[in-house]
């Protein structure tokens, strides 16, 4: 009975999660606060229905996972701006070097700041819920590139 309802639990969360990135399809287009808003409303649905978090643990989990959240975009920022604003055509060897240094930095930081809130989230959630985190944001982060690679696709020609 509890399996049965678990999987009902998460057709309702999979619907859910369509419905609010079918309304999160100007998106790909521009990022408005309301289009922001439904697709983290969308995140944070998924990764709380796969943590199966309880009230306790929600209380504790989620300003951890804001703040951590946070500068994992930050670090993202930064990663595009090297990709972005410093193109490799036109650099010369040792500036070409110097982005794959700046690259490599930020992906260590990325590397540090997972090391760091792993041991803050294990002060909160157990260790299978952890795991369970990482997979639910691949997860989510997979079905929304997809959502937009769909949409991108169907958009009409102007």
């Amino acid at each position: 009975m509890e399996l049965l309802l678990n999987k009902i639990n998460m057709v309702r969360i999979g619907c859910l999660f369509f419905v609010l990135l079918l309304s999160a399809t100007a998106y790909a287009q521009r990022h408005s606060n309301d289009d922001m808003k439904r697709i983290q409303d969308a995140k944070v649905a998924i990764i709380t229905n796969r943590l199966n978090l309880t009230a306790e643990q929600s209380a504790a989990f989620w300003p951890v996972y804001n703040e951590y959240s946070q500068k994992k975009r930050q670090i993202h920022r930064e990663q595009r701006k090297i990709f972005g604003e410093k193109r490799a055509e036109g650099l010369d060897d040792r500036e070409a070097l110097n982005n794959l240094k700046e690259v490599q930095e930020l992906k260590q930081r990325e590397l540090d700041l997972e090391k760091e809130y792993q041991q803050n989230f294990l002060k909160v959630i157990s260790a299978s819920q952890v795991a369970e985190l990482y997979k639910a944001e691949r997860t989510f982060n997979e079905m929304l590139i997809q959502r937009l690679k769909h949409n991108r696709e169907n958009k009409p020609n102007n």
